[in-house]
């Protein structure tokens, strides 16, 4: 980090600490996200930062924008289709509403573009998964001679 990163950064989070507006809160902490994940990219390592921000069970899987589905209605928003490559073939394409940016303003994704689809569970409603691999010799009877 630069020295005017670093100076950069102590002064957002003091004004973090103070601020009581919560648009401007919201905008300090995206211009610290910014900031963040400037720092994130030099190291090169490939992973996102939120990543490390998780804190729930979670699998991402790669997606790609199959189709832009034009409202039947007016009244209805457009849809996309995005197909899985990793799910099973019956279950392959999701239809979702078109996307909103981080402020909340619709935005629209286009054919062909590639996605990250993240899954997330409340960690109460998962189990852990024990190991396949259970040493089984431990439990085998050895025969009687």
């Amino acid at each position: 980090m630069t020295a005017e990163e670093r100076e950069q950064m102590n002064a957002l989070c003091a004004r973090i600490q103070e601020e009581k507006d919560y648009a401007k809160f919201v905008a300090l902490l995206r211009e610290l996200s910014d900031l963040l994940e400037r720092k994130e990219l030099r190291f090169g390592s490939g992973a996102s930062i939120r990543e490390w921000q998780r804190n729930r069970p979670w699998r991402t899987v790669p997606g790609i924008v199959k189709k832009v589905l034009k409202p039947v209605h007016p009244a209805e928003s457009e849809k996309v289709e995005i197909s899985i490559g990793a799910a099973d073939e019956l279950f392959r394409e999701i239809r979702i509403e078109n996307l909103l940016n981080v402020d909340g303003q619709a935005v629209k994704l286009k054919d062909g573009t590639h996605v990250d689809i993240t899954f997330e569970a409340e960690r109460k409603d998962t189990v852990e998964e024990r190991s396949k691999d259970l040493t089984v010799s431990s439990t085998r009877r050895v025969p009687e001679t």
